[in-house]
């Protein structure tokens, strides 16, 4: 009797440390096995878009896709399953709604259908395309999978406030560079300064660094500025380009040190809780023993 009791206690405990690691997000096999399903879904969904390896065997693609989806599916509800009786609980992570949206739009090419008839079908057919284009979106749940890839976007989410501030400056630098690109070199090159918008897209253009051929065009224009263009483009390429996009990894960086912390001190906190209760699983062995 006491060794049944004790078998049955311990599978109980592994059963709980393996949903308290789900529910953790923590590395666990399930976890393993949806990575592998993800790179497995990534590599069907590219094999797909060349026609001579799907032609050969469309119906081993299709049974791939659907082993995919039913694997993913039973995947969400396991996990829910694990917060029951609140299964509804696995919403409330913003990574797990991430996940189910996915899940909802790979559902779609099996609803949408590619029906007869001149309209109908140019629609159903565009209609399928773009839901069987939805498939390639598995690969973005690796961002739910890899803790590493959750930090970068967690750290680019939270650094939208002060990059905003950093945007503007950006853009009014470069709407006032184009104003006066365009003033200053639209009879030269149309092409690139004829109006306002194409000065903008010019400048932006220069402001990742390609702009040597902008410049030596109204440096060797018939009515260029063989002076003035260098200093305009390469005070602008200095401003711009290097000051201002620097302000931009700058504040990432900064982002990504809090957000590492914050992830290290909840790592601990989570390990602490879980050793704790190791130690208590272990002292109610203990107990049983005596009690016997």
């Amino acid at each position: 009797m006491y060794t049944w009791e004790y078998q049955t206690m311990t599978s109980r405990s592994r059963f709980s440390a393996f949903r308290d690691a789900v529910n953790a997000q923590e590395s666990n096999p399930l976890d393993t096995v949806v990575i592998v399903l993800i790179l497995l879904s990534a590599v069907v969904v590219g094999l797909e878009t060349v026609p001579s390896i799907y032609n050969a065997v469309p119906g081993l693609f299709a049974w791939l896709d659907l082993l995919i989806v039913v694997a993913f599916g039973l995947e969400i509800g396991i996990k829910m399953a694990f917060r029951w009786p609140r299964p509804w609980d696995y919403l409330k992570d913003a990574w797990h709604i991430f996940d189910v949206v996915i899940f909802v739009l790979t559902l779609l090419p099996y609803v949408v259908y590619d029906e007869q008839g001149a309209l109908g079908a140019t629609l159903a057919l565009r209609a399928l395309r773009l839901a069987r284009s939805f498939r390639a979106l598995r690969v973005l749940r690796l961002a739910t999978e890899l803790k590493g890839v959750r930090v970068v976007i967690e750290t680019l989410l939270r650094s939208i406030p002060q990059l905003t501030v950093v945007a503007i400056l950006l853009g009014c630098i470069v709407y006032t560079y184009a104003v006066m690109g365009y003033n200053l070199f639209h009879t030269n090159d149309p092409e690139n300064f004829g109006t306002l918008g194409l000065s903008l897209l010019a400048m932006c253009q220069c402001a990742v660094g390609d702009f040597a051929e902008i410049m030596h065009t109204q440096m060797n224009a018939p009515e260029g500025y063989p002076i003035l263009s260098p200093l305009f483009f390469l005070s602008f390429v200095l401003i711009a380009g290097l000051t201002i996009l620097n302000f931009f990894v700058g504040t990432i960086l900064s982002e990504l040190e809090s957000v590492r912390e914050e992830e290290s001190e909840q790592t601990t906190d989570i390990q602490q809780m879980q050793e704790q209760l190791r130690q208590m699983q272990e002292t109610l062995v203990r107990i049983e023993k005596r009690g016997v």
